[in-house]
């Protein structure tokens, strides 16, 4: 359960009473603007793409960019959440589904931003059917297994096809970020992957959980809407049926989650 604020003591709260500061992403932003904001907790992935700025720089760019704050208080097992996420007021209301929602199927026939939305959903969805699941049960098992496959062959596509495709100068920043991100995520699951279930598997699914959810909000209110505006339909189009043609390939190929322990040492090249 995720609450949402503008309010800035009850941000500065929130961050500082979990040992966190006001950031922005490296190399974004110019004179008088921080660039892209963010919040950034020790020893967590903001250490090479992060650099620190005060809280009055970080909430006159809040206002100034109509920002909202996204925030956890509590995980799923009653601990502190350091979830959190800024995005635009007017993309801060709900999405209009429940988590038990069906997710959409993929349809190679619609565009390269649809075909990764859908499949986020699809990850949604497999998360929710583990959460307060027994790690040790067949069910959880299979389950874990299509997700990792899943959360394989998406980040494959994207490193491989679709952020090399729409790396711009408006953009550029965004996609080494969502790199960084998704290495974050591969690491977690990496470990899941080679580890048999035990009483960590709870609290490790909740961490990608909790990874997962922060870049799909990054790129479904950042960057596909810049995206979608660099892009004609018919480039969007194209893209998705090469997407398509390595989903394929990597299937055919048999338990794609199995590459990803070789994929955790440095984010993927954009």
């Amino acid at each position: 359960m995720a609450d949402t604020t503008t309010d800035h003591e009850t941000i500065r709260t929130w961050v500082e009473e979990r040992g966190g500061s006001p950031a922005r992403v490296k190399r974004t932003g110019r004179a008088g603007d921080p660039g892209i904001l963010r919040i950034d907790f020790p020893g967590f992935s903001g250490q090479q793409s992060l650099e620190p700025i005060s809280w009055d720089q970080f909430f006159a760019a809040f206002d100034r960019n109509q920002l909202a704050f996204i925030y956890q208080d509590r995980t799923r097992g009653g601990q502190p959440s350091r979830f959190n996420k800024l995005v635009a007021r007017d993309a801060a209301r709900p999405r209009g589904r429940g988590p038990s929602a069906p997710a959409p199927a993929v349809d190679a026939e619609q565009d390269a931003v649809a075909m990764l939305e859908a499949q986020h959903r699809q990850v949604e969805e497999m998360l929710e059917r583990l959460s307060g699941r027994d790690p040790r049960s067949a069910e959880f098992r299979r389950t874990f297994a299509d997700l990792a496959d899943a959360l394989a062959i998406h980040t494959a596509i994207e490193e491989q096809i679709f952020y090399p495709s729409v790396k711009q100068q408006d953009t550029e920043d965004l996609l080494e970020h969502s790199a960084t991100e998704h290495l974050e995520v591969k690491r977690v699951l990496a470990t899941m992957i080679d580890a048999a279930p035990d009483a960590d598997t709870p609290a490790q699914l909740e961490e990608l959980g909790g990874l997962t959810e922060e870049h799909v909000i990054e790129e479904e209110t950042e960057l596909f809407p810049l995206v979608r505006k660099l892009c004609g339909a018919d480039e969007l189009r194209e893209l998705a049926a090469h997407m398509t043609e390595l989903t394929e390939e990597l299937r055919r190929e048999g338990a794609p989650r199995t590459q990803v322990p070789n994929e955790t040492e440095e984010p993927a090249p954009i």
